[in-house]
């Protein structure tokens, strides 16, 4: 298309009479005549500051100056009238109606002068170019064309963003970038699926093969319990340790290096190398004590009191209400499980860990008809599922604990791998292929995690709170180089999805010793509770020698892990707006 002149006069033909003055540009083969007062027709090429590019049909293309350039956006079609011709340099202002073709028109066009059909997903190939930023040549719309072939099931857009961000790419990276974009990413409600898949292969087996009961049921409980401290168990060590010191009170005892040097007024490090004191110390650990106020704030706030005196997620009371403990009393009656424990067991007080170690050390003593009753019953597969959760979840208290949030996570992967095996290892084929496929998602899921913290610190939280578990996510917004920078000064987003309180983003900054919090909420009623109470968070968190402020809003918007984070966390390469453009390539 040549460039269209409506002759308007300069000034709109002003008293003075003074025509519009033409002059010659050249641009790259072509020549221009352009003067003040004519109207240009195109596609804005490229944007650089007060510098907008428009090109032509017939590929003749120039530069000018608008004021607000960087409201265009590359890829539109526009309509320019030039307001002066001064020292080479064309000014411009935007017309009515500057936008004469919406971007599916230019999407269209683009494809047609790359010769390739209007398909669906050539179409959606590149809408995610021009939102990317990223060129729309023929060269570049095939590269891309090509590279989501290679992912036939992925959405052509999760595709082009990661290729533009630098991340990994393979069909279950792509599969979770999918979900973390999509918020169903959360390992929270994964783990629920997951332990229901355990049950279910547990009814399975237990009803229909209970040959089998025993070999699955021991495999499984050696997986739930290994490195679980048994409540009771330890308390009996405790109680005979003390006996025995008691005994032998008379009796010098040498003085640990522990005493010696709380003796002197010297701190004692935990550990042998203080690395584990020294974390206290981080602001990284200091921002994970505030986030333990937080939770420990909300958690109490975010569900009424039971009527009934509360059991904790320990204990087997949390999981069977009196009449299934009382069913599951009678059905131990006549087995080989101690009477001590069936008391607990009675009243509620016993902890799950106990109850599952009492069940695997009378297995190889039950019939295969008791052990299949057993492990298909309603009461053992909830306990099994409240023991792998709260393996897999992490309390306000266990927060505090220096490494404690990296042995949870060591334990997550370990048990997920195996669980995905686990069929073909004890079965010796994979019939329960939804808890294998369920437990390898998490897998990749943890891996896809792991690469994010190559762009910016982030984690899962799936928290363990008195009355329910809770997911969070928890984003550092300050950039690594700030942070080794000033590692006093650090903004994170803590995340939560409550299952009373609806979901809530705090934003915690931490400049040295001020922190200023911006709780975001979801529903109003949860704002009410929250400026009733934010005094007790404020007041914990200057007991720690802080000076904390912070405000309360309703959110307008959800959290988006890709435009709020990952994009801006990735080293810009000039200008994000500019990109090479050329329709006649």
């Amino acid at each position: 298309m040549p460039i269209i002149s409506n002759s308007i006069q300069n000034n709109g033909g002003s008293s003075q009479g003074i025509r519009s003055q033409t002059r010659t540009y050249r641009s790259g083969n072509s020549t221009l005549h352009l003067r003040e007062g004519q109207t240009l027709r195109g596609v804005i090429s490229d944007i650089h500051g007060n510098d907008i590019t428009l090109s032509m049909e017939d590929g003749s293309s120039f530069t000018g100056q608008l004021p607000d350039a960087n409201q265009y956006s590359i890829g539109q079609k526009a309509a320019f009238l030039i307001t002066g011709l001064e020292n080479n340099t064309i000014y411009m202002k935007a017309t009515t109606g500057a936008y004469l073709l919406n971007m599916e028109d230019t999407i269209a066009q683009a494809l047609e002068e790359a010769l390739l059909p209007r398909s669906p997903r050539n179409l959606d190939v590149v809408r995610s170019l021009l939102s990317n930023s990223q060129s729309i040549s023929r060269e570049n719309i095939m590269a891309s064309i090509q590279l989501c072939a290679q992912y036939p099931e992925a959405d052509v857009h999760s595709v082009i963003t990661m290729k533009c961000l630098g991340l990994p790419m393979t069909n279950e990276s792509v599969l979770q970038f999918e979900n973390y974009q999509n918020q169903t990413h959360q390992l929270l409600y994964k783990m629920d699926a997951l332990t229901d898949s355990i049950g279910d292969m547990l009814h399975a087996i237990g009803s229909q093969v209970p040959a089998l009961a025993k070999e699955t049921a021991s495999a499984l409980l050696d997986l739930a319990l290994e490195g679980v401290t048994v409540p009771e168990m330890t308390e009996q060590a405790n109680e005979t340790a003390a006996v025995s010191a008691e005994e032998n009170s008379e009796a010098p005892i040498p003085e640990t290096g522990e005493e010696a040097a709380n003796t002197t007024g010297n701190p004692v490090q935990d550990g042998s190398n203080g690395t584990a004191g020294a974390e206290t110390s981080t602001p990284f650990s200091r921002v994970k004590n505030l986030i333990n106020n937080l939770t420990e704030s909300v958690g109490s706030k975010s569900t009424p009191e039971p009527e009934n005196p509360a059991f904790s997620k320990e204990e087997v009371g949390a999981y069977l209400p009196e009449e299934e403990r009382a069913a599951v009393h009678e059905q131990l009656r006549d087995l080989p499980f101690s009477e001590a424990a069936k008391k607990q067991l009675a009243d509620g007080t016993l902890s799950v860990s106990r109850f599952l170690t009492e069940i695997k050390q009378m297995l190889p003593n039950l019939t295969d008809e008791q052990a299949g009753k057993l492990i298909s019953s309603d009461a053992f597969r909830k306990l099994v599922k409240g023991q792998f959760l709260s393996n897999w979840t992490i309390s306000p208290k266990q927060l505090k604990e220096p490494g404690a949030l990296t042995e949870t996570y060591e334990k997550m992967a370990k048990e997920w791998e195996t669980l995905s095996h686990f069929s073909q290892t004890v079965l010796g084929k994979d019939v329960f292929s939804k808890l294998s496929s369920s437990a390898s998602d998490m897998t990749e899921n943890l891996n896809f995690m792991k690469t994010l913290n190559e762009t910016f610190p982030y984690i899962q939280l799936p928290i363990k709170l008195q009355n329910q578990n809770a997911h969070a996510d928890l984003y550092v917004m300050t950039r690594k180089e700030a942070l080794k920078k000033n590692p006093d000064n650090l903004k994170v987003l803590l995340h939560l999805d409550m299952e009373h309180l609806g979901t809530l983003d705090i934003r915690i900054a931490k400049e040295n010793t001020t922190v200023s919090l911006n709780f975001f909420v979801s529903e109003k009623d949860t704002l009410h509770l929250f400026e009733r109470n934010v005094e007790l968070l404020q007041d914990a968190i200057n007991a720690q020698g802080y000076a904390c402020t912070s405000e309360l809003s309703l959110k307008e918007k959800e959290v988006d892990i890709v435009n709020d984070f990952l994009a801006t966390n990735k080293a810009p390469i000039g200008d994000m707006k500019r990109y090479n453009f050329d329709l006649r390539a």
